[in-house]
């Protein structure tokens, strides 16, 4: 099994789930335009937190790996 690089930065956000939401997407698109959009990948999850009302998000930072072919 292939093994993902590791990320150039991993972010871990929690807390009332329109919060969160707006905030990941923020720091998702200004992270993504300060490694340059064409070097990186961004990747973003969302799951339930642990109270009513409330999500964590992680979002990643990785290099785009060379395509081989």
């Amino acid at each position: 099994m292939p093994t993902r690089p590791r990320p150039l930065v991993a972010v871990r956000l929690i807390g009332p789930t329109a919060t969160v939401t707006a905030h990941a997407a923020t720091i998702a698109a200004q992270l993504t335009a300060y490694y340059g959009r064409d070097r990186v990948t961004c990747r973003t999850s969302t799951r339930p937190a642990g109270y009513s009302g409330e999500s964590r998000t992680y979002i990643t930072i990785t290099l785009k790996e060379a395509r081989h072919g």
